[in-house]
């Protein structure tokens, strides 16, 4: 089969953008922007609208910025509708003949405000909006991978500092007129979605006294529609797939600006203005007065103060600058790491089961063994061969938590797990997760606050669980039989060396396995500055023994329940699994434990507990909670 022609190509994948129904600030094209702005070079030559144009301004500097004049700031932050396009990057898909990645790059003159939620223990909602990331410029992007048979394999949605993958299977993509991808635009912020929703997609959040305090998305649609094949078509502005694709292609001269879309703005809001603000969505929860000064008491405190001042957007302390053009963004030139999983499939007879432990045992079988709810539980296991799942003989240990598993060098089934008394354990059978089991090894047994995962590096198996200080702790053994003394993950201080901490409680595990020659644990770190929410961070240790970090992941928050699960993939990758704080598992890929990608979604995975996941077929077998229900499901995904 072969390629259409590019200008077909680009129309025919072209986003169909719904626009929310509250929603001021609207899409352009850069010409009409451009047309009645000025620029500011950094050596502090100022030429205004109409005095400059690419040809006559001196491109020196990234400080170089474009200033939108205050006399027309109202009518430029609406933007023009009818002047709005899509400016397109084509890029192969590694060295790949049958596929390519089209990158619609969106631009808005100004980014609008954010909506501060607040969420009683009575269930409550109220709303306020407030401008945590106002600036000038816009750009977003949403990336359509598509193949030669003119099918989409997946799009890309970007968020904010991020974005997420779907695939046609996963219950999230829709299509308009079949092929053009449905976008659902937040308000304000401009995020991109991949579906509508009443309810939010949370940015940030946290819990204080039981009232939820978050800054939210809204993507409702009900606004206008806004088609990028027609009538002002896609604008190709460079095209890196010409060896299957060959159109030359001319990019506009602002594709080489380095500068910024905007100038800087001051900060808008005090200390007090915030607190006003989350007052303000406070009553909007209609509550009684006597709970309502509960809430308000708390919208005035510290902990939230510093939250908001801090951690959500911390630009509301520091300079409101615009973006950079698409092609000084890292997502330019390499496409965020994509998997297609297929549709979520249950696991037959595991309504009761969470999924904890996942082990491949010799001739490929996979062992899955749950614990029951609710707690303390019974333990359950499933095969998993040829695509199939079938009853396993269960563990006949009881009072176990916090499980994980692995095979051992013998071919046998290694168990750990927390006893009762919080001590950590293993045991082994060489028969599979019917036993019999050996008696527990990892004696003196170390205490421990959360579940342990286990991993592998040089040659040994390395365990990793929170100790009952919150440190995170390790050790390895080669055999199963004799083990390591304790460690705990040390970081470099001012003082002196500090120990790394792990937020959760005992269904919490940190993930260890290693990655460009070094052992990596993920853990969820508690906010790195007072009031801020839980995320994911990455430890990376080149000799097992050194440690630097954290390395966020783009987790966004975390719920106290969920943790990571890492499993390697093609050419040295790391990916790590979970769940987010929209309950929607994801996963991002590390070739290093620093730099994570962005992240791409699982099918119908809506979760707030750790997926467990093992590599198989050439790619990941993942399984999962269901939504609203612990029922078990699975999916899987190869490497394309």
């Amino acid at each position: 089969m072969a390629w259409p022609t590019l200008a077909q190509l680009v129309s025919n994948f072209a986003p169909m953008l719904h626009l929310d129904k509250d929603e001021v600030n609207l899409p352009s094209s850069t010409d009409w922007y451009i047309n009645q702005v000025g620029y500011q070079a950094a050596g502090g030559i100022y030429s205004g609208p109409g005095q400059w144009n690419w040809g006559t301004v001196e491109q020196s500097s990234p400080d170089d910025y474009l200033v939108a004049p205050q006399v027309i700031w109202a009518s430029l932050m609406k933007g023009y509708l009818p002047s709005a396009t899509s400016y397109v990057h084509v890029l192969p898909v590694d060295d790949r003949t049958d596929m390519v990645d089209l990158q619609y790059w969106l631009f808005y003159p100004y980014n609008g405000q954010e909506t501060c939620e607040v969420t009683g223990w009575t269930g409550s909602t109220g709303q306020a909006l407030m401008p945590l990331s106002i600036h000038w410029g816009d750009w977003e992007c949403v990336i359509v991978r598509v193949n030669v048979a003119q099918q989409v394999v997946g799009v890309f949605f970007s968020q904010h500092s991020g974005g997420q993958w779907c695939s046609p299977n996963d219950g999230f993509l829709t299509f308009s007129s079949g092929t053009h991808p449905n976008v659902y635009v937040a308000s304000g912020s401009h995020a991109n979605y991949p579906a509508s929703s009443n309810d939010t997609y949370e940015i940030d959040g946290v819990d204080i006294w039981d009232v939820r305090f978050a800054v939210a998305d809204y993507a409702r649609g009900g606004g206008p529609n806004v088609n990028l094949a027609t009538p002002n078509p896609p604008v190709v502005i460079q095209n890196d797939a010409q060896a299957i694709l060959p159109t030359p292609v001319t990019p506009p001269p602002w594709l080489a600006f380095k500068g910024r879309w905007g100038q800087p703005l001051e900060p808008t809001l005090t200390d007090a203005q915030i607190g006003s603000l989350v007052a303000a969505a406070a009553n909007g929860m209609n509550l009684n007065s006597l709970v309502e000064d509960a809430v308000q008491s708390i919208a005035s405190s510290t902990t939230l103060q510093a939250w908001l001042s801090e951690v959500i957007l911390p630009i509301v302390k520091g300079d409101l600058t615009g973006p950079t053009t698409p092609s000084q963004k890292g997502s330019w030139a390499v496409t965020p790491t994509f998997l297609a999983f297929g549709t979520d499939q249950s696991i037959p007879s595991s309504a009761s089961l969470i999924p904890v432990a996942l082990a491949t045992m010799p001739g490929s079988e996979i062992i899955c063994i749950g614990m029951g709810l609710p707690l303390p539980p019974m333990m359950g296991a499933w095969s998993f061969n040829q695509g199939q799942w079938s009853k396993a003989p269960s563990p006949t240990m009881n009072q176990l938590a916090g499980l994980a598993a692995c095979a051992t060098p013998s071919g046998g089934l290694a168990l750990l797990g927390l006893l009762n008394n919080k001590s950590l354990v293993a045991y082994t059978s060489s028969s599979g997760s019917g036993g019999p089991w050996s008696v527990p090894g990892l004696w003196p047994a170390p205490t421990a606050a959360t579940g342990a995962s286990i991993g592998q590096y040089n040659g040994a198996w390395y365990i990793a669980w929170g100790g009952s200080d919150g440190t995170i702790q390790y050790l390895s053994t080669t055999d199963w039989v004799h083990f390591g003394s304790p460690q705990r993950v040390m970081l470099p201080g001012d003082n002196g060396p500090v120990a790394a901490t792990i937020a959760g409680g005992a269904l919490v595990a940190p993930a260890v396995e290693c990655c460009g020659g070094s052992l990596v644990i993920v853990a969820p770190v508690a906010g790195l500055e007072k009031g801020m929410p839980t995320v994911l961070g990455a430890y990376v240790s080149p000799d097992g023994s050194n440690w630097t970090g954290p390395n966020l992941l783009p987790s966004m928050s975390l719920y106290s329940d969920s943790s990571g699960s890492l499993a390697g993939g093609p050419n040295g990758t790391l990916y790590c699994f979970y769940a987010d704080s929209n309950k929607k598992v994801r996963y991002a890929a590390t070739s290093d434990g620093a730099d994570w990608s962005d992240s791409g979604t699982i099918a119908g995975a809506f979760s707030t507990r750790t997926p467990s996941v093992i590599p198989w077929q050439g790619g990941f077998l993942v399984v999962h909670p269901g939504k609203g229900s612990p029922t078990l499901y699975w999916n899987s995904a190869t490497f394309e």
